[in-house]
């Protein structure tokens, strides 16, 4: 009996401790260069460090599963709502949205204002691609949309801004960023493509037709969703980064943040 009750607090030990060692990621990895702020290359060392973080943690980071991937990107849901009155109207509702290619991106710069407590990076992702359940209504020009089903839009060679306030934080661990807000904008991409199965019900030549149409006017299509999705991208790196930077100090990528 006294052996099953040793064993049994042992095991609550364990796990108290395993749960007190998740609160922050203890031991810097090696592929994180601490950036000292008032040195002359600091800019570059920041985007080695998000470039970093892309590659190394897009599947999420190992032990720490409050997190979850990058890449894919789960967004739950996407909303876009047109006035009936414009050439192209689409109320569209897209559910248990999955982005692929963040773990591809290149980041062309970033850098990191102390007084402001801002960090800004300019990112290029050569392909990314939304694939969703949707339901849609509205028009594009005489075409009339009504259906429901799953599709897909890809973007090539997208350009992003991205844009994160924070607040230091000091703990007995460390100091941390907490995520004030992310901003994401999509400033540039070189081509869009769309396809949404069952748009007519079936109706397979006037589907394909419609589709022609939407991708000869891609830059139509795009504006019209770009807002919702950055809106909601931002929401949900919104959500990542906060669980990232509670658990990851700051001072593994700035030295001197504070």
């Amino acid at each position: 009996m006294l052996i099953k009750v040793a064993k049994f607090l042992s095991l609550l030990v364990a796990l108290a401790t395993a749960t007190e060692a998740a609160k922050y990621l203890a031991e810097k990895p090696d592929f994180l260069t601490p950036c000292v702020l008032d040195d002359a290359n600091v800019n570059r060392c920041l985007t080695a460090n998000f470039q970093a973080f892309f590659r190394q943690w897009k599947d999420g980071i190992p032990g720490y599963n409050a997190v979850g991937s990058f890449d894919p990107l789960y967004i739950k849901r996407v909303k876009f709502a047109q006035d009936a009155s414009r050439t192209i109207a689409i109320n569209a509702d897209l559910k248990e949205v999955y982005v692929t290619g963040a773990g591809q991106a290149v980041v062309k710069e970033a850098s990191y204002d102390p007084q402001r407590y801002v960090a800004k990076a300019l990112i290029t992702v050569p392909k990314m691609r939304f694939n969703f359940e949707y339901k849609v209504k509205g028009h594009v020009v005489a075409l009339t949309l009504n259906g429901q089903g799953t599709g897909y839009f890809e973007s090539e060679n997208a350009l992003i801004y991205l844009e994160l306030h924070v607040k230091p934080r000091t703990a007995p661990e460390g100091i941390f960023a907490d995520v004030q807000s992310v901003k994401v904008n999509f400033r540039e991409i070189k081509q869009f493509h769309i396809e949404l199965k069952n748009l007519f019900g079936g109706n397979k030549d006037l589907e394909d037709t419609s589709h022609q149409l939407f991708n000869e006017n891609w830059r139509d299509f795009y504006e019209v969703m770009r807002p919702a999705v950055e809106q909601t991208v931002s929401g949900v790196l919104l959500d990542r980064f906060k669980k990232t930077f509670n658990y990851v100090p700051a001072t593994y990528l700035i030295k001197d943040f504070q």
